[in-house]
């Protein structure tokens, strides 16, 4: 049921054509460039410190393509500007003309605020320039670990319910992120989840979970006896 499910899908928006999402909530916005652009369908380095794990399951082109759409969804920048304002946050200088996804932090410290394509490139950009020594964005202090997941699918669904309102033949992503470091104090780790409901057009239509990440912090193994810190944020 499910396969031929998903192949009326398929032949339901191949009638509809391949037109760019325009229907987004309310502030939000898709970048069209990061829609199309390639990312790794499955890369796991699990060797050494400093580790990564994406899997993106998606099995034919149209799930491809909504997958590449959900995940160049963006917030308001707007609101998001205002968030970092009102809570005195610094989100630095590459906040500049770019699609944000944060509202909080810089380099390894950065508290995604929703799951994008733009949070993918950047904790695996760091993971990757920290498996070779380089620590830039770390304030070149060395870290004794870090570790980064991403994990993100997209299934058909007959009927999907948002905050009460009826969806019906849609796809639905679910994303999730994980990013936590250890810099020898403290063992920062944050988690976000992002649900985006998307017609078979490509149309985004309700997306959940943005602003909602989980974040803890718990002191490192490697702590220094008699070494007391205060994490302001």
């Amino acid at each position: 049921m499910a396969y031929l499910r998903r192949i009326r899908f398929i032949l339901l928006a191949a009638l509809i054509g391949t037109t760019p999402a325009g229907a987004t909530p309310p502030g939000y916005f898709v970048d069209s460039t990061q829609a199309s652009a390639e990312r790794p369908r499955n890369l796991v380095v699990s060797d050494g410190d400093f580790t990564l794990s994406i899997q993106r399951s998606c099995y034919t082109r149209l799930e491809e393509r909504l997958m590449g759409i959900a995940e160049a969804t963006y917030p308001p920048r707007d609101s998001l500007l205002v968030l970092a304002i009102e809570r005195a946050n610094e989100i630095g200088s590459d906040s500049a003309r770019t699609p944000l996804w944060w509202c909080d932090g810089l380099g390894v410290s950065r508290v995604p605020y929703a799951v994008t394509a733009g949070a993918l490139e950047f904790y695996k950009n760091l993971s990757e320039r920290f498996r070779h020594h380089n620590f830039w964005g770390a304030w070149d202090h060395n870290l004794f670990w870090t570790e980064f997941v991403y994990k993100a699918t997209i299934a058909p669904r007959a009927e999907y319910y948002v905050e009460g309102q009826r969806f019906p033949e849609v796809f639905v992503v679910e994303m999730n992120l994980a990013w936590a470091f250890d810099d020898g104090t403290f063992v920062p780790q944050s988690i976000a989840h992002r649900i985006v409901v998307l017609a078979p057009d490509g149309d985004v239509l309700a997306v959940q979970g943005d602003g909602e990440t989980l974040e803890t912090v718990s002191f490192s193994v490697h702590r220094r006896i008699g070494y007391t810190a205060k994490v302001f944020r």
